[in-house]
Formats: C-alpha cells, structure tokens, sequence
C-alpha cells in the first residue's frame, strides 16, 4: 500500500496467523454497532487509567477532578467516533448510547487508580 501502510484484513491474518479478522475494516468504514460500542467501552476505560495515574501522581483532589475526568472522557469518545471514525451518530443510537457505553465502569477505574495513585505517591 502507499506511503507504507500495511492492510490488515482477512488475507493479511491468513498470511500471519493472527485474528485481525475480528477487527473491523477501518478503511471501508463498516462499524457494526456492537463492534464500535466495544472499541468506546475499552477507549474509555485506559482513559480512565491514564487520568487516574496522571491525577494521582498530579496531586488533584476533589470534585475538579472528577469533573476533568468525565469532560476528557467524554470528548475523547466524541473525538473517537466524530472526527476520527466520522460516523454519524445517529446510525448507532445517538450521543448519549455512545457516550454512555462504558461511562460508570471507567469512573470506577479512574476512581481506584486515582486513590491507589494518590496514596502511594503522597503518603
């Protein structure tokens, strides 16, 4: 492919070996809703992870942090399925069924993250 590119597709994981079938075929833009509901829902929990280690190690307390948490959760979603996929949110359910998918489980990972963080790093 141009530019160095390499397909993964479904005779890239013949040749290789791997389950890149399972993956859906970002150039065709084909996301079925079950598919992309997964990809938001594991976006959202290393967000999670990332925010909780950086607020933790940053000392934040308080309720500006988990305001600054679920802002850039949600606007790296946005980003996600708006700019980057540029798939029309109307096609799998809306803004809220997308932003919502995974929201409470990533609270609790950056939750835990963010006090075990704190914790270790502060006492």
């Amino acid at each position: 492919m141009a530019g160095g590119a390499r397909r993964r597709g479904p005779e890239a994981s013949a040749k290789n070996g791997d389950a890149a079938e399972d993956l859906p075929d970002l150039e065709e833009g084909q996301w079925d809703k079950d598919k992309l509901l997964d990809a938001l829902h594991w976006l959202k929990q290393i967000v999670a992870l990332v925010c909780g280690v950086a607020f933790g190690l940053l000392p934040v307390t308080g309720l500006y942090g988990l305001a600054a948490f679920a802002a850039i959760n949600a606007a790296s979603a946005h980003f996600f399925y708006h700019s980057y996929l540029q798939l029309d949110e109307d096609d799998y359910g809306g803004h809220s069924a997308l932003l919502g998918e995974g929201f409470m489980p990533s609270v609790f990972v950056f939750q835990l993250f963010w006090i075990l963080t704190y914790s270790f790093a502060h006492f």
